[in-house]
């Protein structure tokens, strides 16, 4: 057996000390990819059982610094004007830039207003407006890699928007970054998708199928709501209490289905007819109901006015001709004496629109609330 020399030692130690550092290296990366793999997988599970898009969006900036360092993250949807961005502080100067990017690589421009105003913070979301189809397919720019790495949102051949990452070093991307990255964008589509459907399915539970306006439950959340601020802070609030004059007539001459359209258009008028701020609901059959609030007595009554003259004059054109209509408006506020609860406020107003048939129809009254003293003579001279 030959006998080793030292420096047979030396070169035997040397690699003993290299293999040593590639396992440590290997065992490094190792436990690094368990670490990434654990927090992808927390990642896409939160994502997954977040509610809506805000909470998506924060799972989605707090999830991605365990994978990567990211310095920059964008989130842009392409069917509703909506884009998330994210940045560390050190680039907050750079938003502008990376949103009006996204935006034009989804064939968006961003309104006058977006540009001009200040950058977003912590993932919350800013309205953009879309420009037209031809207008977009002009505006589409071309991938630019040193924004960052990409990734199409899509379900299946439906794309609905992008993910941009940027991290410090553009050149840092690695196939198994790539690779995650995907699989986040998979889990962030089908995570908007399921927030999308769930708030879908919440609007259908409070919307009236019919037309599309509040149904019952819905708008009396809404009367509370404006009850409970006019009682505590003495905000004023009216409501409007609709009913159709002689509508049993347009059902049993011309069928169920020609007053189904004529609903549906009276639904879209008051739609135009009252303000952004107001709530409209399907109360009943033909009786329709607004909530007005910040609105005192006499505003209330101008804008009644201006509803029962758009239905008398609309021309209600449906299958078998044209119908024509009134309404009778009841009126009543939340500061009357009668009202302590949305059922006392129903009552009143109901009490108005009652009164309003009674003098001929066609016509909006308003609730006289009767001063305490009267009320208790009227009281006594009943009880004699």
């Amino acid at each position: 057996m030959a006998k080793q020399t030292p420096s047979d030692a030396s070169r035997l130690s040397d690699a003993l000390a290299k293999v040593t550092q590639e396992l440590a290296q290997a065992q490094d990366e190792l436990q690094q990819y368990h670490q990434r793999l654990t927090a992808l997988h927390r990642l896409t599970d939160a994502l997954a059982s977040s509610p809506d898009e805000e909470a998506i969006i924060k799972v989605l900036t707090k999830g991605l610094p365990p994978l990567v360092d990211p310095v920059m993250v964008g989130v842009a949807r392409s069917h509703c004007n909506r884009v998330w961005i994210w940045s560390d502080s050190q680039n907050r100067e750079r938003e502008a830039q990376v949103r009006r990017y996204l935006l034009r690589r989804l064939g968006q421009s961003p309104s006058h207003d977006a540009e001009s105003s200040a950058p977003l913070r912590g993932g919350r979301s800013r309205h953009l407006r879309l420009v037209s189809p031809s207008a977009s397919h002009a505006s589409m720019q071309e991938p630019d890699s040193t924004m960052g790495q990409e990734v199409p949102l899509a379900l299946g051949s439906e794309e609905s928007g992008m993910l941009l990452i940027q991290l410090r070093n553009l050149d840092r991307f690695t196939p198994r970054e790539r690779e995650a990255f995907e699989t986040v964008g998979a889990a962030l589509s089908l995570a908007l998708r399921y927030a999308e459907t769930h708030q879908q399915a919440r609007t259908n539970a409070l919307r009236d199928p019919l037309t599309d306006l509040c149904n019952p439950q819905a708008f009396e959340s809404a009367l509370m709501r404006e009850l409970s601020v006019g009682l505590r802070y003495g905000v004023p609030a009216c409501l409007l209490l609709l009913d159709l004059d002689f509508f049993r007539i347009v059902n049993d001459r011309l069928g169920h289905a020609a007053g189904d359209q004529v609903l549906k258009m009276v639904a879209d008028v008051m739609r135009e007819t009252v303000r952004d701020s107001d709530i409209v609901g399907r109360y009943r059959g033909n009786t329709f109901a607004v909530v007005l609030p910040h609105t005192n007595r006499q505003q209330a009554h101008s804008l009644a006015e201006r509803l029962r003259e758009r239905v008398e004059r609309y021309p209600f054109t449906i299958k078998a001709g044209q119908v024509r209509t009134t309404a009778s408006i009841g009126l009543a506020a939340v500061q009357d004496n009668a009202v302590a609860s949305i059922s006392e406020w129903m009552m009143v107003g109901d009490a108005a629109l009652k009164e309003a048939k009674a003098q001929g129809r066609n016509r909006v009254i308003l609730h006289a609330p009767k001063p305490p003293g009267v009320a208790c003579a009227m009281a006594l001279s009943c009880a004699a």
